[in-house]
């Protein structure tokens, strides 16, 4: 199971930029059909095995491979190489499409296959998400989510290959939150109002899609959790736990929420509600995290990223991320 992505640090920095790029024939002809929704699942999930893992001439960095890598960028291989996470630094708008188009394929596979316990609400909104960035990046409208019914698969559930499925989602989703507050950003600069409230939606509507993700990734008994995927997470499997703050995507996506503190106090009009809107939807992916992490004992046992007798538990450790995270989107 392999993820072709950007490096988040070549992400188009306004809408301009992203829809000037090309895209392949096949995102193309597929994309609209997608962010209209216009096929059944079955359908859509023939057309997403045509869509193959990059773009034809998209090379990998194999700078992440190197000795001798910084600590940061050597936690950002570690994160990576455990999800089968592949990155490249050209073919922008390309890439990005086929990176979203190839997480959702993996998806609606492993739904099929082993069904989830989303409801129909939730199996909306994440399919929804991914749809609203086809669309974004393509300039179509992005539409409203409404519910879906769940696809009811009779095979076993592997939970290894669930948590990588649900992380080959939300990974793309992370990404394009960072891309479309960096587009809002740039258009909060100069001066277009319309542009900037359109990325701010967008980026509301992934945030949201983001925690159905990570409750999708975490479908499984949580014995499941504790005997099987939390110990491939930790030495001696990998150098060190893992962690969400080792992805170098989540770390750009930190440093925008730091570069808003001076664009959101100043939004006025339509923007104010929509600042609101997006800061409630940080603060529901926070709240999702939180009860994923406490189905799998997050309340009493201490983060993968923390030494074994640290008195700070997992759902602790979250809580005061996300106190951090909202005091910067609200300039407290």
């Amino acid at each position: 199971m392999k993820l072709v992505m950007l490096r988040p640090v070549y992400l188009p920095g306004d809408v301009a930029s992203l829809r000037s790029g090309p895209v392949t024939d096949a995102v193309a002809e597929l994309g609209p059909l997608v962010a209209a929704r216009a096929l059944s699942e079955a359908e859509l999930l023939a057309r997403l095995e045509q869509i193959p893992i990059r773009p034809a001439g998209v090379k990998i960095d194999r700078s992440a491979f190197s000795d001798g890598l910084p600590r940061k960028e050597r936690l950002f291989a570690i994160h990576d190489g455990f999800f089968g996470v592949f990155r490249a630094t050209d073919a922008t708008t390309e890439l990005l499409a086929h990176c979203v188009l190839v997480g959702y394929r993996t998806m609606l596979r492993e739904a099929a296959r082993c069904g989830t316990t989303l409801d129909d609400e939730q199996w909306g909104r994440l399919r929804h998400g991914i749809e609203a960035t086809v669309a974004y990046l393509l300039g179509l409208p992005i539409g409203e989510p409404r519910p879906t019914p769940v696809p009811v698969g009779a095979d076993a559930l592997d939970p290894h290959r669930r948590w990588r499925s649900g992380h080959h989602v939300f990974f793309p989703l992370i990404q394009a939150i960072v891309l479309g507050l960096g587009c809002f950003q740039a258009a909060v600069n100069a001066g277009r109002t319309g542009e900037a409230d359109e990325a701010l939606a967008f980026a509301t509507v992934v945030m949201t899609a983001s925690s159905d993700a990570m409750c999708f990734a975490s479908d499984f008994q949580p014995h499941h959790y504790g005997g099987a995927v939390r110990p491939a997470m930790a030495p001696p499997y990998l150098p060190v736990g893992l962690s969400g703050v080792m992805s170098e995507d989540h770390d750009l996506l930190i440093r925008r929420f730091r570069e808003l503190r001076e664009v959101f106090p100043t939004l006025e009009g339509r923007l104010g509600p929509r600042r609101e809107a997006f800061i409630a939807a940080v603060e529901g992916t926070y709240d999702a995290h939180k009860r994923v992490c406490a189905k799998f004992d997050g309340e009493h046992v201490v983060s993968l990223r923390m030494s074994a007798d640290s008195a700070a538990k997992a759902v602790g450790v979250l809580e005061q991320l996300e106190r951090s995270r909202l005091n910067t989107l609200r300039s407290v």
